[in-house]
C-alpha cells in the first residue's frame, strides 16, 4: 500500500513538473517566435495553437519518460532503432529550429558578418556552420557515446 501511495505522490509530482516545464518552455517558444515563424514560412498560421499545443505535450510526456523509462526489451530490434532514430530526427529538427530562431533574435549573423567583414560568400558560411553542427552532432551521438 505505501508503493502505491509513492508512485500517486510521483506520477502526481512529475505532472506537476511536466505542466510547469511545458507552460514555461512554450511562453519561452512564444517569445522567441518561433511557432509563429514557422507557421508564417509553412501557410498553417491557422493551427499555431495545435502546434503549441503539442510542444506541451511533448514537454510533458518527456518528462514523464524520464522519470518512468520504458522499457523496450519486448520489441524487436528493428522497431526500437526507428523508433530512437525517428526521435533523433525530429529532435535534431527541433533543436535545430529554436537555435535558428534564437539566432535571428539576437541577430547573431549580421553581428558576426560585421565583426569579420565577411562580404562575399555568405551562403557558403551558412551552409558550413548547418554542416559543422551535423558532423558534430553526429559524432557526439554515434562516435563519442559513453
Amino acid at each position: 500500500m505505501r508503493t502505491m501511495i509513492a508512485e500517486i505522490v510521483l506520477a502526481w509530482t512529475a505532472l506537476a513538473a511536466g505542466f510547469a516545464t511545458a507552460g514555461g518552455f512554450v511562453a519561452f517558444i512564444s517569445l522567441v517566435g518561433i511557432v509563429p515563424r514557422l507557421s508564417a514560412i509553412t501557410k498553417t498560421a491557422s493551427r499555431i495553437p495545435l502546434y503549441e499545443t503539442s510542444l506541451a505535450l511533448g514537454l510533458i510526456a518527456m518528462n514523464v519518460l524520464s522519470l518512468y523509462p520504458v522499457d523496450l526489451t519486448w520489441v524487436p530490434r528493428i522497431v526500437s532503432a526507428a523508433l530512437m532514430n525517428a526521435g533523433g530526427f525530429f529532435t535534431g529538427i527541433f533543436v535545430g529550429c529554436l537555435a535558428g530562431a534564437l539566432a535571428e533574435v539576437i541577430n547573431i549573423v549580421p553581428i558576426l558578418a560585421r565583426r569579420t567583414r565577411l562580404r562575399k560568400g555568405f551562403p557558403y558560411f551558412i551552409k558550413a556552420a548547418a554542416v559543422g553542427k551535423c558532423v558534430g552532432s553526429f559524432l557526439q551521438f554515434y562516435i563519442f557515446r559513453g
